[in-house]
C-alpha cells in the first residue's frame, strides 16, 4: 500500500515537472517570436519619412514611427502564421518605438499544460504569457 502511494506521488511530480517545463519552453519560445517581430519592425521605415528631405529626417536618420512598427509587427505576425500556430491567440500587447529608432514589442499568448491532470485543474483553461523584446534600428 506504502509503494503505492509511493507511486502515485512520483506520478504526479512527474506530471507537474512536465507540465512546468512545457509552459517554461512555450515562454521561450513566444520571447523568440517577439524577438522576430522586433527585427522586423526595426527595418521598417514609413514611406512618408524615407521620401523627406534630410533636413526633416535630421541626424539620427530615419526614425520609425509607432504607427509602422505596429503594423510591421501585425504583418510578421500575419505572414508567418506556423510560428504562432501552437498556442491560442498570439496578441500583440505592444508595439512601439520611444525614441524613433529603439522597438519595443510585447506580445502575449495563452498555452496549455502538457499533461492535463485534476491536479493542474486551476490551470485548464490556460496560462497567459507574456514576452517583450527590443530592437534597435541602424
Amino acid at each position: 500500500m506504502l509503494a503505492l502511494g509511493l507511486a502515485v506521488l512520483a506520478l504526479l511530480l512527474v506530471t507537474v515537472t512536465v507540465s512546468a517545463t512545457g509552459v517554461h519552453l512555450d515562454r521561450k519560445r513566444l520571447l523568440a517570436l517577439a524577438d522576430l517581430a522586433a527585427l522586423a519592425a526595426a527595418d521598417e521605415v514609413a514611406d512618408d519619412r524615407y521620401f523627406a528631405g534630410a533636413a526633416a529626417r535630421g541626424p539620427a536618420g530615419v526614425p520609425l514611427t509607432d504607427a509602422s512598427v505596429r503594423s510591421a509587427v501585425e504583418d510578421y505576425l500575419a505572414a508567418h502564421p506556423e510560428e504562432a500556430a501552437r498556442w491560442d491567440g498570439v496578441a500583440v500587447l505592444g508595439a512601439s518605438t520611444p525614441d524613433g529608432r529603439s522597438v519595443v514589442v510585447r506580445l502575449g499568448a495563452v498555452t496549455r499544460p502538457a499533461l492535463p491532470t485534476w491536479l493542474l485543474a486551476p490551470w485548464s483553461d490556460g496560462i497567459a504569457l507574456e514576452a517583450e523584446s527590443v530592437a534597435r534600428a541602424s
